[in-house]
């Protein structure tokens, strides 16, 4: 989960030389359509991408099928979806916080919003989540909705940490949404967490990480080939760990800072403390 800048293509222009090309299947249907779609992009960008707020706009089933395959093989007018398709590949995916993306992806499906199957700001990158995600965009109850990378500079706050229990080599974790509960994005985060996060391999990748700590702690956290000489040393140097983590994947819900807040619950850091200063354990080895 990340912030994007925005990308700044020309859509309406771009739209209008499409429908305009004699060359292309879609003329003259589509230029029949280009306001009815213009106006469907003004009302997203004035909705600032809460697809809450966007309504449907509604095409003929032809139209709407020229628009997707227009996606699928752009011609010269959308040259910026193969630039944007090559630039894809992110530190951090923004939709799901995995470290990687490598895809576009609509945000609001081309399928059941084929309008929208060109529009620069309705093509986000994206990892495999998107062929995983809920296909609802919102939910039953106010505020519930997916968060757009392009609109929400909540993205751009600490939303998702792990959270461990029955701690061993082999514990429990889930994900859990931290965002102060009085952030009027805070409906938006649990329903994106739980629509998008939860349907990946998240919870794997963090077992995974706990696996790497258990074995070895300076393969996780690097300052950690030393001990900890207290508790709140130990805080200080998984903090500083996490905001390194943070610098380079240019997230602050990337998964491994996901993991790293994790480790920072009051529950784990004594855990984790205890195992450091077990009689008879020597510095720099396994925490097993």
């Amino acid at each position: 989960m990340n912030k994007l800048d925005r990308p700044t293509y020309d859509d309406s222009t771009a739209l209008d030389t499409l429908a305009s090309n004699r060359r292309v299947a879609s003329y003259p249907r589509l230029k029949r359509h280009v306001l009815t779609i213009k106006n469907g992009y003004r009302h997203y960008l004035a909705a600032h991408g809460n697809v809450s707020r966007i309504g449907t706009i509604t095409l003929p089933k032809i139209t709407a099928k020229f628009l997707r395959k227009h996606y699928a093989s752009p011609p010269q007018a959308l040259s910026y979806i193969t630039q944007m398709r090559e630039r894809s590949d992110s530190k951090t995916c923004p939709m799901c916080g995995s470290l990687h993306s490598g895809t576009l992806d609509h945000l609001m499906d081309k399928a059941d919003h084929p309008a929208f199957a060109i529009f620069s700001l309705n093509l986000v990158p994206a990892c495999k989540c998107n062929s995983k995600r809920s296909k609802n965009l919102v939910g039953s109850n106010p505020g519930e909705r997916i968060l757009h990378p392009y609109f929400d500079t909540v993205l751009a706050e600490r939303i998702v940490a792990a959270h461990f229990t029955d701690l061993g080599p082999v514990p429990q974790v889930t994900t859990r949404v931290i965002l102060d509960s009085s952030n009027p994005n805070f409906d938006a985060a649990v329903f994106h967490h739980n629509s998008i996060i939860t349907h990946t391999s998240i919870k794997m990748y963090q077992m995974n990480r706990w696996s790497k700590l258990m074995e070895l702690p300076q393969l996780i956290i690097r300052e950690l080939k030393i001990d900890p000489t207290s508790r709140a040393n130990l805080i200080h140097i998984i903090e500083r760990e996490r905001d390194f983590v943070d610098r380079t994947r240019e997230s602050k819900n990337n998964w491994d800072s996901i993991f790293l807040s994790g480790l920072l619950d009051d529950n784990v850091i004594d855990w984790l403390y205890r195992k450091f200063t077990t009689t008879g354990r020597r510095c720099g080895t396994s925490l097993l």
